[in-house]
């Protein structure tokens, strides 16, 4: 799905999307999303910067881990 098909959807407003909707996008499912992406956070929609943020956040996290694994 694209941004474009975000905006049209229904499932961006205002700039934020849902994490049902990332979660049907993404294929994983809507827990992991909350407790590993966004730390257990309660919110039901993020910003796309947000999303971002915390993506960038995960990646690093989880290279790092890979890396001390060496």
């Amino acid at each position: 799905m694209t941004a474009q098909d975000l905006a049209t959807s229904g499932t961006e407003t205002n700039g934020k999307i849902s994490l049902e909707a990332l979660a049907k996008m993404t294929g994983f499912p809507i827990e992991m999303i909350k407790e590993e992406i966004f730390k257990g956070q309660n919110d039901q929609e993020v910003s796309l910067d947000d999303l971002r943020t915390a993506m960038l956040s995960y990646i690093d996290s989880t290279m790092l881990l890979v890396g001390d694994d060496k």
